[in-house]
Formats: C-alpha cells, sequence, structure tokens
C-alpha cells in the first residue's frame, strides 16, 4: 500500500510540473522583451498571444486586424531560443505580406492596414544555438504582442 501511495504521488508531481510548465507561457508577450517603449499612441491589442512551441516546428496563429489603423507587431521568445521565423499572410488570397527572413530574423515589424483582413502568422522557433542533444527542453514560450491606433490623418 505504502508504493502505490508514492506512485500516486510522483504521478501528481509530474502532472502538476507540467502543468507549472505550460502555464508560464500564458502571458509571456506581455513581459519585457515583447513591449514596446515608445507607444507613439499605439495602444495593445486583444489579440495578442501567447504559446508553449516546439523549437523546428511550425505553429499558426490567426487575428482578425481592421482596416484604418496602424500596427506594430512583436515577436518574443526565451533567451538563446532566436531567431523566430515568422511569415504574415492574407487568410483568405494567401497572399504573402511580409516575411521576416527577408530581414534577418527581425523581431518585429510595422505596416498599415487598409481594409479589414483575417491574417495567418506561421512561426517557428529556430533556435539556431540549441542542439536537441544539448537542450533540457526542446520547447519554449513565444509571444505574439500586437499594437495598434488609428491612422493618423495626413497633410494640412
Amino acid at each position: 500500500m505504502t508504493n502505490l501511495k508514492k506512485i500516486y504521488f510522483i504521478c501528481i508531481m509530474l502532472i502538476a510540473a507540467g502543468n507549472v510548465h505550460a502555464q508560464r507561457c500564458d502571458d509571456y508577450h506581455k513581459t519585457g522583451d515583447c513591449k514596446i517603449y515608445r507607444a507613439d499612441g499605439f495602444e495593445s491589442y486583444g489579440q495578442s498571444r501567447s504559446a508553449l512551441l516546439e523549437i523546428k516546428k511550425q505553429t499558426t496563429f490567426k487575428a482578425v486586424f481592421y482596416g484604418q489603423r496602424d500596427y506594430k507587431i512583436v515577436l518574443c521568445t526565451d533567451y538563446g531560443y532566436y531567431p523566430v521565423h515568422y511569415v504574415i499572410s492574407n487568410a483568405d488570397t494567401k497572399e504573402v505580406l511580409y516575411d521576416n527572413k527577408e530581414d534577418d530574423f527581425i523581431e518585429s515589424v510595422g505596416f498599415t492596414i487598409d481594409k479589414t483582413q483575417n491574417l495567418v502568422f506561421d512561426i517557428t522557433v529556430i533556435a539556431e544555438d540549441i542542439k536537441p542533444e544539448d537542450a533540457f527542453d526542446l520547447r519554449t514560450c513565444v509571444g505574439v504582442n500586437i499594437y495598434w491606433r488609428k491612422v493618423p490623418k495626413m497633410g494640412f
């Protein structure tokens, strides 16, 4: 009976440890590396997200972007797991709007949306410096922080 209690206890601890690791990513996009410090009228967008991702496996994230707005996108991950490759495309037309590979895997990008669109982010944590045999875990937190503002009036 004592061995059964020990096994039960170990199972509970393993489940709890897994949940703690997964839950720490919930608000990862709200941490320091994902924030912009000079807001210039930008507000945090409610479709910002964080997730636990496995390195070298592509994950898709979808969001609605409303027209007549400027957007800033900031992607971040744990130290040592960079670079993160992301491609932004239109969900309906499949047109690629931006690929950060063309800009040496830069973590942030800004753009203006004229008409409301559903956008798809294909995200892959490349983690060039992480070797599978040396890694404790092949997963890491990734944050997608989205900021927006109305397009300012231009001209006279």
